[in-house]
């Protein structure tokens, strides 16, 4: 498959450094040359360094292309291209980054993509990162939690704190055992451990389970299934977007949002129907009585800058808030966020490059997340014959379960894996790039192929 990436910020280095990792034959697109060079220094990629407005670029350009993914700050100019991209390129999809929240909304966003044969997906991280955030509003306890293209099915992370404290290990062993649930791994501190009888106090568990026992799985775990008092901290596209969310939820919430800018508070007050908006510094602690900080069950840090999220959601926690969510851009933040007591990361980026993997994945591949602090990914794939021979003879590639006719298959089971159910794996991140040759539809011929062509010039 060839992929044609107009953008080299952070979204766009990340989707072309995992989309090659994967076996793709990528090209990065951009007006930026310093930028550029940076990144073909970095990645196994190749760059061009061109102005995607011209569209003489894209009709001396030689290579087939399958995908044009825009993900420049500018909405326009992303617009603009994927038109260039049909019309002198002829590729099969495009899709674009949007952020104009006004061009996003669902009647909007289906007339965009209707009434203009060049768009085929619109991605706003904006609207990824409030809908995630407003699944795990609704998973107390949990630190993860992903759904997978068999949505019937959700990846949840648990915290185990009062795991114990109710039930005997056999209960919860018994518990594990149903075909409704299944047990992947955990974390004690940086060590990974796959081994469930070895689970303690305050390990953070990775699950597979069915959505509809979501419920009984968080009242197990000695969590609460509802939230009264949410507090969001930052009034952007994220903050706004997750608020509409929340108002639109049957369960009554108590919802307030913190903002630093006097004319957004203005916007956000004439917008929110059943929100309280504040003015006020994030960092500023005279305000924290006045937002009632300490008695919120929810904070949710959804600023633009990283340290301020980390900051503050420490700040809540402290002061006695139950649980935090804090958006965290940087990687060196994340991986350590957890170690201060944030009970759940959401990663834009990591998010935002998931979601249009999923947009273009074809043959074997459904999805696929990362777990254990980026450590661990796991991937759902179709059932292939030759795929499941390769993984059984793999050290490397770990079959959690198969999926199959709505009921968990234990790997350990008799149960061998038939047309139309889902495998899930899990691979060291080290060793994706086992999974992956198995998983992608060219054969070793047609990937050397491929990557030949991807280290021809065009500029």
């Amino acid at each position: 498959m060839n992929i044609l990436i107009l953008g080299s910020g952070i979204v766009g280095a990340n989707l072309a450094n995992k989309l090659s990792e994967q076996g793709k034959n990528v090209f990065l697109i951009d007006d930026d040359a310093s930028e550029l060079q940076k990144l073909s220094e970095r990645y196994d990629i190749k760059t061009i360094f061109d102005d995607p407005l011209n569209p003489n670029f894209y009709n001396n350009f030689k290579t087939k292309i399958d995908y044009f993914i825009a993900v420049t700050k500018s909405d326009e100019k992303n617009i603009i291209t994927c038109k260039f991209a049909k019309e002198f390129l002829k590729v099969d999809k495009t899709i674009a980054r949007i952020r104009n929240q006004n061009l996003i909304s669902n009647e909007n966003k289906n007339l965009l993509i209707n009434s203009n044969q060049f768009l085929d997906h619109i991605i706003s991280p904006e609207w990824e990162v409030a809908n995630n955030i407003f699944d795990k509003i609704h998973l107390p306890g949990a630190f993860f939690s992903e759904e997978l293209v068999s949505s019937e099915y959700l990846l949840i992370g648990m915290q185990s704190s009062d795991l114990f404290k109710h039930h005997t290990f056999d209960e919860i062993k018994v518990f594990f055992n149903e075909n409704d649930i299944c047990y992947i791994g955990h974390l004690f501190s940086d060590t990974i451990n796959f081994d469930f009888k070895e689970i303690c106090n305050s390990d953070q568990l990775y699950l597979l389970t069915k959505k509809k026992f979501l419920n009984k799985l968080i009242k197990f775990f000695g969590y609460k299934d509802y939230v009264l008092d949410i507090l969001i901290v930052g009034g952007g596209n994220i903050g706004q977007n997750l608020s509409k969310l929340i108002e639109s939820d049957e369960q009554q919430i108590n919802l307030k949002i913190l903002e630093s800018n006097k004319e957004r508070c203005d916007y956000l007050a004439s917008t929110l129907k059943n929100t309280s908006v504040f003015y006020g510094d994030a960092l500023d602690q005279s305000i924290y009585d006045e937002i009632k900080l300490s008695s919120s069950d929810l904070v949710i840090t959804v600023t633009n800058n990283d340290q301020i999220n980390t900051i503050l959601s420490i700040i809540a926690k402290k002061r006695g808030t139950k649980s935090v969510f804090s958006v965290v851009n940087n990687e060196s933040f994340s991986s350590f966020a957890n170690d201060l007591g944030i009970d759940v990361i959401i990663n834009p980026r990591e998010l935002t490059t998931s979601r249009i993997i999923e947009k273009i994945s074809e043959g074997s591949l459904l999805s696929y997340h990362s777990i254990f602090k980026d450590k661990f990914l796991i991937y759902e794939v179709n059932y292939k014959n030759e795929l499941f021979e390769n993984i059984k003879k793999s050290s490397e590639i770990n079959h959690i379960c198969t999926i199959s006719n709505a009921e968990i298959k234990l790997a350990k089971s008799e149960y061998l894996p038939v047309n139309n159910d889902v495998l899930i794996l899990l691979v060291d991140e080290k060793n994706s790039h086992i999974l992956e040759k198995y998983i992608n539809d060219y054969s070793l011929e047609e990937m050397e192929q491929l990557w030949q062509e991807a280290k021809t010039v065009h500029r």
